[in-house]
């Protein structure tokens, strides 16, 4: 697991990401930069998906995931009651639950970086 920081320049969210094949591959793209809106219950952007193994994705979210998949790169900040309709998601990390509120904080539309914690990693 590696601890990252997601920021749009303003607001820094800390993270860390799980073990699945999907985060390890994305982790080989860090410093990462992807640019994306807020639908109320997320924010998306659109990012290739990578490396993944189908047997690590699930169904549904916990508020605070980082997901990865299907084109797109999503802070899950809310709407975990109703996740359960979305199949296959590919978690790879999970905001700080300190650092969720600050969601907040950010614009609709944000470019956001994701880099390691402590510096880049290649």
């Amino acid at each position: 697991m590696r601890n990252i920081i997601i920021t749009d320049g303003k607001v820094n969210l800390r993270a860390t990401l799980n073990d699945t094949l999907a985060a390890k591959d994305f982790e080989k793209r860090l410093p990462f930069s992807c640019s994306g809106h807020d639908s109320g219950i997320d924010y998306c952007c659109s990012a290739a998906s990578g490396l993944y193994n189908p047997l690590e994705t699930q169904t549904g979210w916990q508020n605070g995931d980082i997901s990865l998949g299907g084109g797109w790169f999503a802070l899950l900040y809310g709407g975990e009651e109703e996740s359960g309709e979305y199949k296959n998601m590919m978690i790879i990390g999970k905001i700080k639950k300190d650092d969720l509120e600050l969601i907040k904080e950010m614009p609709e539309r944000v470019t956001l970086t994701v880099s390691a914690e402590g510096g880049m990693v290649k």
